[in-house]
């Protein structure tokens, strides 16, 4: 089909429209009254993309070390970008830098992320049904549930938003690799290199999905040779597009003992859910209390006890249970404090598989409705209802709650990025011990006068007599650093602390942060990720002109 074609197809303009005006739809309440209630974890990730767009802005490639929008509680030289990637974060870097007011570049980036969550999860149910009323009511499950929200503009996790986007694509890989479809490995492994470049708990669920797949395939004796090759170069795909990202943290993460985000497990609790879902509450942090609102709770209620009364073996039933299990299983039943120094606490909110649950009924449901008869009236009242729950408690999150938070507004976007104190995560570690930070009982010397730029520091120190002083930079193994003093170049006297002598009087200090932004790794994937996805568009574009 050509571009003419294309454009002249009533069907494509219909989907646009539905995209584009379900995206609008639920990008508009947070921005009500031209403010936006930004959370700590949102302040956090919004200082992350700041520095990522003021080297763009200065032409340069980004540092994986930040200099620029540190939190008042880290230091300066912290590797964020490189334990966290960000590349899929230029969702919001590239309206930031388009826009002058960073609120509306703010919304816009919203407004491109919810836009790209419809449109791949409209793609995955539409490879599961071929009725419009049916693919949107699947989208709109997984789209306008509470949970999402709570993620979007509750929590502000951008990482994980961000994710949610990118994990229906696992899901359509994987069925189309035992469908036997040519360009399944490649869905898969760029839905997967996507959420390397994201988010890694969440590249560890899609981890997880493609491992419970392939176990059942294999205990049902349904697995191929050939299919497990096209995981293999599906793997190979996500590599390729993840390598920046995962060179950069291991690098650091390899090297160096640095402090971890905190470790927890907290499980759902009955009673605390039951409240927040029947008030229709989205706060974030009442992690025990998360819920995929009420309309879908009632409607994976009401589809578990139809696959329980449902004497036939139906598709649908499998994902509707799947469902289910993994919902029961989040709940604090279990004895899991013993369980807190293992692996398992690297998820530490459980709550987070909601972002399976609801992908899990929205295919389930999608599947049922494609062999039972219900109304369309029917179906357009559940999707209002949805649209209607979530939105109302986005809007009561908007205006009502404020415990740990501010209204973010284009006047004091930039000075709340550079002095809100956020999160200490990632500062090189004091000892072996992750929990604390090398920050911890030092006599830090902080001075007044300091200049950053994207790679560098300077700072202007009275000292009263020749001395040692500690300043408020950290040093990791494996980077590459140049210091002076008194334009005389130096060594740092610690290695993980910016750490030097200081003679009588006033002295200037310099740390540049030098050959450390894997200019090379961050070509091979975007590279990787143009290429794999280009090739997939126009193979797909020609199988369609072939129909």
């Amino acid at each position: 089909m050509s571009l003419y074609g294309f454009l002249k197809n009533k069907v494509n303009y219909i989907d646009i429209m539905l995209i584009v005006a379900l995206g609008v739809i639920a990008t508009i309440v947070p921005f009500l009254s031209h403010f936006y209630n930004i959370s700590t974890d949102g302040v956090y990730h919004l200082a992350r993309f700041q520095s990522i767009a003021d080297s763009l802005k200065d032409n340069s490639i980004p540092n994986t070390l930040n200099f620029k929008y540190v939190s008042q509680n880290s230091a300066i030289g912290v590797a964020i970008n490189s334990l966290y990637p960000w590349l899929t974060g230029l969702i919001f870097i590239i309206p930031n830098l388009i826009f002058q007011n960073p609120i509306w570049g703010l919304a816009a980036g919203f407004l491109i992320l919810n836009i790209i969550t419809i449109s791949t999860a409209k793609s995955l149910m539409s490879y599961i049904s071929s009725s419009r009323i049916i693919i949107y009511t699947g989208v709109v499950i997984y789209q306008f549930n509470n949970y999402h929200f709570i993620d979007l503009y509750s929590r502000s996790a951008f990482g994980e938003s961000i994710a949610h986007a990118f994990i229906p694509l696992v899901f359509l890989g994987i069925l189309q690799i035992y469908d036997a479809k040519k360009t399944g490995f490649l869905v898969l492994g760029l839905g997967m290199g996507l959420l390397i470049n994201t988010h890694i708990i969440s590249f560890i669920f899609g981890l997880f999905i493609i491992f419970i797949s392939i176990l059942h395939r294999c205990v049902t004796k349904n697995m191929t040779r050939h299919k497990l090759i096209a995981f293999c170069k599906a793997g190979l795909v996500g590599i390729l597009i993840g390598l920046y990202a995962i060179y950069n943290l291991l690098d650091v993460y390899l090297l160096n003992n640095i402090v971890e985000p905190f470790k927890t497990i907290k499980m759902l609790d009955m009673n605390t859910m039951l409240t927040t879902l029947l008030n229709n509450d989205i706060k974030s942090e009442n992690s025990i209390g998360w819920n995929l609102g009420l309309p879908v709770t009632i409607l994976l209620i009401s589809l578990l006890i139809l696959a329980y009364k449902a004497q036939q073996n139906s598709t649908w039933k499998i994902w509707i249970i799947s469902a289910g299990v993994i919902y029961l299983f989040i709940f604090n039943w279990w004895p899991t404090e013993s369980l807190v120094n293992t692996p398992l606490s690297i998820i530490q909110f459980y709550g987070r598989l909601f972002v399976i649950i609801g992908l899990l009924i929205s295919i389930g449901f999608v599947l049922f409705l494609n062999h039972h008869t219900v109304s369309t009236k029917r179906l357009v009242l559940l999707n209002l209802l949805i649209i209607a729950f979530s939105l109302s408690a986005v809007y009561q999150n908007h205006y009502n709650y404020w415990t740990y938070r501010q209204p973010l507004n284009s006047s004091n976007y930039y000075t709340t990025l550079k002095n809100r104190s956020t999160f200490s995560d990632y500062l090189p570690a004091k000892g072996s011990k992750t929990n604390v930070s090398v920050l911890f009982d030092e006599n830090i010397t902080v001075p007044k006068q300091k200049k950053l730029t994207n790679n560098s520091v300077s700072f202007k120190v009275k000292a009263n007599k020749n001395k040692t002083v500690s300043l408020p930079v950290v040093m990791y193994n494996g980077k590459n650093y140049n210091i002076w003093v008194n334009n005389v170049q130096t060594q740092s006297l610690s290695t993980k602390l910016l750490r030097v002598k200081l003679t009588k009087g006033t002295n200037t200090i310099k740390l540049t942060s030098t050959n450390n932004k894997n200019e090379l790794l961050l070509i091979v994937s975007v590279g990787s990720f143009i290429g794999f996805s280009s090739y997939l568009f126009f193979r797909n574009r020609k199988i369609n002109d072939n129909i």
